[in-house]
């Protein structure tokens, strides 16, 4: 696993795997060499590879036979010129150790780090580093022990010799300085490592004996610079030099036998940890995964329900059966499809196939379908089901799941196509089992979408996954089959012979509770009982309980006669049975039926009880025994105490005699009844919200009762049911969302439950509103409440979704304030002068546009995304990476021409770009070039396929290329063209468009004027050709002559449809399975785009108009109207929430709520046909908004100050956060990139994009505030970097990379007053020292200066003041803030201006940056804020305000910050922080928070007034919920 050695390098680089043990590893043991070393030479005993002790001798000692060895390599080679330094070899050895494939990903083994010499501080460096980046932290918490090996902790003398000597050579080399005696480097680490070391256990060895050198001896790092001197460190002695300290010629030295037990002693210390912490690790893994999919007890008790009711020696027949037995064991992956009439006992045989296989010990995963709980009637919830059970049997698949679960916590609540792409064929399939796998899977006719689920399985059957027995009411021939069916399927029918002995033994069982007249009479009640059964043992069930009741052989005879063998018939009797009973009891026996019937899952005794109570307004006695003494027949109460019906025959039965019998359920009357009952109960006190609830987490939330669960979360199941013109629904509908009880039921929603609940809460509110509308006047205030919060629910998730789950509480006074004015939450709940207020914006309402991202000075031409990242081609060659979720820029790549494709990887983090001449291959997690490789023409279309190991290309030249991604070599290809001799061969020249099928193996080519040319994949031939009427084999006609211009096949799981736009507008929908057209409709598209779970369309059309369909239907689901024209490309996010397009210069993210559609979601045959009108939005062209690039505010906190792109510059308004008027303006065009407000002068100060600066004088007249008078209007020669003024204006500052310039302000005339010239400096910032008007503070490169504001004099010696602390050194200076009453210095660092990027928060008191001072060291209270802030906003005169990691507006004060602790205040939208543009906030004094969005701004007030609770810095960071890995990670090493 180790790098090849490098060409000028005798050793090998980066992590060597030097022994791996397999998953019985239980710790990593990593070596790492030092100056001029090797991480083989360091280690050997005189270059003699038998001598290589980590290699050759540890793994032979049994104390590490359970160790994974490693040797970390990096140039220090010193005669070598290198820009390297200790920090860059430790940055190295972090992402070695993170990208091992050795190491497992998600692993919790702990590590042991050797370090020899500099590798020591490797080491250290490295550890601080891992605890300080958020990417490395899981390394940090596997660190328990270091040992060093004569490590210069504070430098050695020799190396500052060694430094003489070099400088004789050209060039630097940046790691023999850190290894000087009291480097800058070696006191960083030193003043660093205590702050996380305290827990790890640590040994220092170090050289007694001197080593020689060209003149003499000496020792190279003396005892006191080898010891740290720590409490949990133990120091002692080697009899060695500096060199041989760390090899050894036999394993009897001395000194191996000393570091040797040192190394088993602390595996061994591990070992006894682990072990039993490997057993919690596993249990918490399942834990979480249980959590995670839903893996509940539920199936377990279903499955011992059934068992228990199968009698012993039952079902026997079928493990008898040749078919089964030949499923059972042959070497082939076999569907063993099982059909039978309803009640004939295929549950029960399901139970004994599980029990029989977990008797012969396989690997078994099972479900039972089930129509009386919703949950458990989706593919998703089965798919989810089945994963969990078997990352529950094996841990690489639980490896597995865990590893795309933490790149998608979101997965659960996806559909079940983007369930089965992800888990599944990105996911097990690719993991090889040891033995076959077996699934049983119960009641296939009971799953909601069922014969979508049959592809899927015999996929899984294709594949050899796994061998799967199936029962269903319906025959595997009913399905629909593939055209070509490679999986075996064994399709048996239960037949009433097969199920007559265990007929007999159920009432051989039950004999003793027969009528006892003879025993002759009996057996004749038992043969005349098996012969009516027709092999149905619910019909038998309901017989015995029938004849219970007689006593005499007359009663006998009669029930035996009289009762019907037909179920119907007997349910018939039944009914009427209790239609003749007393009257009295039938009103709570025809609830309980309605309850049971129309429930959208099984309530349980308590919950229906309350439920009964509010329904029938009536007290109940006991709910048991009313169910078993009015309904007994058809309602039983289960083991879980549910209240359940016999059967499902019975429920259809019951909804079939509605009319006929006084106990049939009307479905839409019996789901209006449940909903009405719902609504009550929801409008009631126990639900009785409070407008102005505080959400600090002192507030206890009200009790709720038992049917809280049913009424919160299954209510809106009901109401796509009723009928749409019921006008007491509505008018109860509008009560509920018209209160502050709606608030409530939202934060019990987001406290128990899921919020994808509100989803289809809203979904249902659309059903119901254009049912409703098709027969009534869309008016009415409740008419408008409803369709109002239909798309506030959604909005209400997708905006604040993140925030609402981790504070459900903030749904009553912090998120309706950031809601459009026009929304419900706006206009019912904020209340004008009390509580948070934002205003400003102009949006009335929700805005699904989610983020603009533009560049002028580029065109794009390409697009792509992925899960995590999307990516923007130009034609200048730039490659933009986006993350998905933040929308803001990650990297940037240069293809070197004008990129025409992008494209993701499904199974790795690779990017693909091409052009018309190079494609290019990128490593998304390391921002690296893979390969590149010269193409003869463009590249039309590309695939990844085998596990992303190859590359599929359709080139304009009629060649497939494949690439192996591995090495960029092309692997094959092939001319599709040569077999087209029929088909007018010279007309395909050059494809204009291509797209490939992998589900299907078929590449589409499209030439103009010509049919679409489908070729297998597979066997390199032509597969078909498709005119508008279909396949060509089948339609001799061909139509129109309109030519095709884009098509896209669906990548949905076994789909085989291909949609076509042609040049005269018709968008065609092909299935290719039956080589017919399915849909047609007029869309104009120019461009099309598949979601990635395969149900939505989208086509982008030449006047700029966007349009999502329903892939399958063709059903139009949402329309963008636009006035900018020539959309280039689409593309949807990796989940299909978000669709993007690029135009021009110009790329938008949308968010529209259609895309977060359910399964089934439009699955109502019983309601009224919906409206198929698809939602319509306007987008407002980009041309017509100015953006907003500047903000500076005033003292005061009244007027604000914004520049804009345009050149302008304008008052605004903060009591009303609207525009005022223009003070002034820069060339018209040119952006005003920054702005200065000197309060005591009332001087502003403008810098534009061209380094032009403009000082005005404001003046405060009648109207408001004016620009006066022009002080200064200078061009500088060079970009300028930073502005600033004195207090009052007289002198203003101006840096550039190359000079600082100071310049004397005044109304008489500007002069230079000095200009210090840079030849080469790093980043810097400018600031006022807030203890002295006079001094201004210069930070760079870690330094203070001080310098005079009248001279620009540096009065700070040469060496200026040290920043001590934890300061990396890719972390640069961005901003110098002086706050809590000038006493403290506040100063962000970051690793670059772009958006997102690192940012750490150091606070320094003011005083420390005196003339007399040498060093500065860091407010030691607020070091666990540093990586907390996001980025800072200013300060208030009181706190210090900044926007939160976790994206709450938080704040420190002196007082507080003494507790360790910050303040949250309020949270915004998740869209406001989605740009590419830098975010611009400030606080006035007033406490306001200023917020530009775009070309608007957003104040606002009395938000941190608000103060939701305080945070402990020292626990988990608020709101960032942890991951799946690191809440899994055991505390090891502490207790040794």
């Amino acid at each position: 696993t180790g790098s090849e050695p490098s060409k000028n390098l005798k050793e090998p680089l980066g992590l060597n795997t030097l022994f791996d043990p397999g998953d019985s590893a239980i710790a990593d043991l990593v070596f790492v060499h030092g100056l001029g070393g090797g991480s083989r030479s360091t280690w050997t005993y005189s270059n003699d590879p038998a001598l290589y002790w980590p290699k050759e001798w540890l793994p032979q000692d049994p104390g590490f036979e359970d160790v994974r060895i490693h040797s970390f390599g990096y140039n220090s080679n010193w005669a070598n010129e290198s820009t390297l330094s200790v920090h860059d070899f430790s940055k190295s050895l972090l992402c070695s150790m993170q990208d091992c494939p050795v190491i497992p990903r998600n692993t919790s083994a702990p590590l042991v780090l050797v370090g020899h010499s500099m590798g020591g501080l490797v080491i250290k460096r490295a550890y601080i580093m891992a605890n300080q980046k958020e990417e490395f932290q899981f390394l940090a918490q596997r660190v328990r022990t270091i040992i060093f090996l004569a490590t210069p902790h504070r430098g050695a003398d020799l190396a500052q010799l060694l430094t003489r000597v070099l400088n004789l050579s050209p060039g630097e080399r940046p790691f023999v300085k850190d290894l000087h005696r009291n480097s800058l480097a070696t006191q960083s680490i030193n003043d660093e490592f205590p702050q996380y070391s305290q827990y790890l256990r640590l040994y220092s060895f170090y050289e007694t004996l001197p080593t020689a050198f060209g003149l003499g001896k000496s020792l190279v790092v003396e005892k006191d610079a080898a010891v740290l001197g720590y409490t949990n460190e133990t120091s002692t002695y080697l009899n060695a030099n500096h060199r041989e300290i760390c090899k050894y010629a036999t394993t009897a030295d001395s000194n191996y036998q000393t570091v040797r037990n040192t190394l088993a002693s602390t595996i061994n210390g591990l070992r006894e940890t682990v072990i039993p912490s490997k057993r919690e690790v596993n249990n918490e893994k399942r834990r979480l995964l249980d959590e995670f999919f839903g893996v509940t007890d539920i199936l377990e008790n279903y499955f011992m329900d059934f068992q228990n009711l199968r009698l012993t020696g039952s079902c026997e027949w079928l493990v008898r059966k040749k078919e089964f037995q030949e499923w059972r064991d042959s070497a082939n992956t076999q569907l063993y499809w099982i059909s039978a009439k309803p009640a004939t006992g295929k549950t029960v045989l399901s139970s004994k196939v599980i029990r029989h296989l977990k008797s012969l010990d396989r690997d078994i995963a099972f479900y039972f379908f089930d129509y009386r709980n919703k949950m458990q009637t989706t593919i998703s919830s089965f798919l989810l089901s089945m994963v969990g059970q078997m990352a529950h049997m094996h841990s690489q698949v639980m490896h597995r799941v865990l590893e795309i679960c933490e790149n998608d916590d979101q997965l659960c609540k996806s559909d079940y196509r983007t369930i089965w792409r992800k888990l599944f064929m990105e996911g097990i399939l690719r993991i090889k089992f040891s033995r076959p796998q077996f699934w049983v899977v119960n009641a296939l006719d009971e799953c909601k979408n069922g014969p979508d689920l049959v592809p899927l399985l015999l996929k899984l059957i294709e594949t050899r996954f796994a061998r799967i027995l199936l029962t269903s009411r319906n025959r595997f021939e009913s399905h629909r089959q593939p055209l070509h069916l490679k999986a075996k399927v064994i399709s048996e029918d239960i037949l009433a012979d097969d199920t007559k002995s265990d007929i007999a033994l159920y009432l051989e069982a039950n004999m003793h509770q027969l009528p006892a007249i003879d025993e002759e009479a009996r057996q004749d009640m038992v043969s005349t009982i098996s012969a009516k059964s027709a092999g149905c043992f619910l019909w038998v069930s309901l017989i015995l309980q029938e004849l219970r009741l007689a006593h005499t052989s007359t009663e006998i005879r009669q029930v035996l006669e009289e009762v019907p063998s037909d179920m119907n018939d007997l349910y018939s009797r039944i009914l009427d049975q209790m239609s003749r009973a007393p009257p009295y009891g039938k009103l709570l026996a025809k609830a309980i039926l309605t309850w049971t019937v129309c429930a959208a899952r099984p309530l349980t005794t308590h919950e229906l009880f309350q439920a009964l109570e509010i329904d029938i307004k009536d007290k109940i006695d006991n709910i048991k025994i009313s169910i078993e003494s009015r309904c007994g027949q058809l309602v039983y109460v289960d083991a879980q105490s549910r209240v359940q019906m016999i059967h499902q025959t019975a429920r259809d039965y019951l909804l079939h005699v509605n009319s006929t019998s006084e106990f049939g359920v009307d479905r839409r009357i019996g789901h209006g009844r449940l909903l009405a009952t719902c609504l009550k109960y929801l409008n009631g006190n126990e639900m009785r919200g409070n407008k102005h609830r505080n959400c600090s987490v002192g507030n206890a939330t009200r009790e709720h009762g038992p049917f809280a669960s049913y009424a919160c979360n299954s209510f809106f199941e009901h109401i796509v049911h009723v009928s749409s013109q019921e006008d007491e629904i509505l008018i109860s509908l509008g009560k509920f969302l018209g209160s502050s009880n709606v608030l409530a039921w939202i934060e019990y929603t987001a406290r128990d439950s899921d919020l994808n609940r509100l989803i289809k809460t809203a979904d249902s509110f659309k059903n119901f509103l254009q049912r409703r509308l098709k027969y009534v006047s869309p008016f009415g205030k409740d008419i408008a409440l409803l369709d109002s919060w239909a798309t506030d629910l959604i909005r209400l998730v997708t905006k604040f979704g993140k925030n609402l789950k981790a504070s459900p509480s903030s749904i009553y006074h912090l998120i309706p304030p950031f809601c459009p004015f026009e929304t419900a939450p706006r206009k019912h709940f904020v209340a004008p002068n009390r509580g948070i207020a934002v205003l400003g914006l102009s949006s009335t309402l929700w805005d699904d546009c989610l983020s603009t991202i533009v560049d002028p000075q580029e065109q794009f031409s390409a697009l792509a995304s992925s899960d995590k990242f999307f990516a923007v081609g130009t034609s200048s060659g730039k490659i933009i990476v986006y993350n998905e979720m933040t929308c803001q820029e990650a990297r940037t790549f240069q293809h070197q021409e004008s990129v025409a494709l992008l494209s993701f990887g499904r199974r790795v983090d690779f990017l693909v770009s091409a052009g018309s001449r190079l494609i290019r291959l990128w490593d998304m997690s390391s921002w690296e070039l893979v390969w590149e490789s010269r193409i003869p023409q463009q590249c039309m279309s590309v695939a990844f396929i085998e596990e992303d190991q190859l590359l599929l290309g359709a080139l304009r030249n009629n060649h497939l290329m494949i690439w192996d991604l591995s090495t960029g070599s092309v692997k094959d290809r092939a001319d599709w063209t040569k077999d087209f001799e029929g088909l007018r061969s010279h007309s395909y020249r050059r494809p204009m468009v291509a797209a490939f099928c992998m589900e299907s193996c078929l590449l589409a080519v499209v030439y103009r004027g010509q049919d679409i040319v489908l070729w297998d994949l597979e066997c390199y031939a032509l597969h078909d050709t498709y005119n508008r009427n279909g396949s060509s084999s089948r339609s001799k006609t061909h139509g129109s002559d309109a030519g095709v211009i884009c098509l896209v096949f669906s990548v949905a799981p076994n789909a085989t449809l291909l949609a076509a736009g042609y040049s005269d507008g018709d968008l065609l929908l092909f299935d290719t399975a039956e080589g017919v057209v399915k849909e047609t409709a007029l869309v104009n598209a120019q461009t099309l785009a598949c979601s990635p779970d395969g149900r939505t369309l989208a086509s982008g059309d030449s006047s700029g108009t966007i349009q999502l369909f329903d892939f399958e239907t063709l059903r139009p689901l949402y329309r963008i109207n636009s006035d900018e024209h020539c959309i280039r490309h689409l593309a949807f996010s990796g989940d299909s929430h978000h669709l993007m397009d690029i135009r021009r210069s110009e790329c938008r993210v949308w968010d529209p709520t259609v895309l977060l559609r359910q399964d089934g979601d439009e699955q109502n045959s019983d309601t009224t046909s919906i409206s198929t009108i698809p939602q319509e939005v306007s987008m407002e062209s980009a041309r017509n908004v100015t953006l907003i690039t500047s903000l500076a505010s005033h003292r005061d906190g009244e007027v604000f100050f914004c520049g804009k792109e345009d050149g302008s510059v304008y008052l605004y308004e903060a009591q009303s956060g609207r525009q005022s008027h223009k003070l002034f303006g820069h060339a018209n065009g040119v952006s005003v990139v920054s702005l200065f407000f000197d309060n005591e002068s009332n001087t502003l100060v403008s810098l534009d994009f061209t380094s032009r600066i403009i000082a005005h004088k404001l003046v405060y007249q009648h109207h408001g505030w004016e620009a006066t008078e022009v002080l200064l209007d200078h061009y500088v020669d060079a970009a300028v970097q930073q502005v600033l003024t004195n207090s009052g204006s007289t002198r203003m500052l101006c840096s550039t990379a190359k000079s600082d310039t100071l310049w004397s302000i005044s109304s008489g005339g500007n002069t230079v007053i000095a200009k210090n010239l840079w030849e080469d400096r790093g980043p810097y910032r400018w600031g006022t020292h807030p203890l002295n008007q006079d001094q201004l503070i210069l930070i760079s490169e870690n330094i203070v200066h001080l310098h005079d504001w009248q001279t620009l004099e540096r009065i700070t010696e040469a060496q200026g003041i040290l920043l001590e602390g934890s300061i990396l050194p890719e972390l640069a200076i961005r901003s110098i803030t002086p706050c809590f009453d000038n006493t403290v210095v506040a100063t962000a660092f970051s690793e670059s201006l772009r958006p997102q990027s690192k940012f750490k928060l150091i606070l320094w008191n003011a005083s420390d940056f005196s003339l007399k001072s040498k060093a500065a060291a860091p407010i030691p209270k607020y070091h666990t804020l540093a990586d907390q802030v996001r980025s800072l906003i200013g300060d208030d005169g009181k706190r210090l305000v900044f926007l939160h990691s976790n994206s709450w507006i938080s704040s420190a004060e002196a007082s507080a910050a003494n507790n360790d602790g910050y303040a949250r205040h309020f949270f915004f939208p998740a869209d406001w922080l989605t740009s590419n543009v830098k975010l611009m906030t400030e606080v006035t004094r007033n406490g306001d928070i200023i917020f530009v969005k775009r070309d608007e701004v957003a104040v606002i007030k009395r938000g941190l007034e608000n103060v939701e609770q305080e945070v402990s810095n020292t626990h988990t960071t608020p709101g960032k919920r942890p991951s799946l890995l690191v809440r899994m990670r055991p505390s090891l090493g502490k207790s040794f």
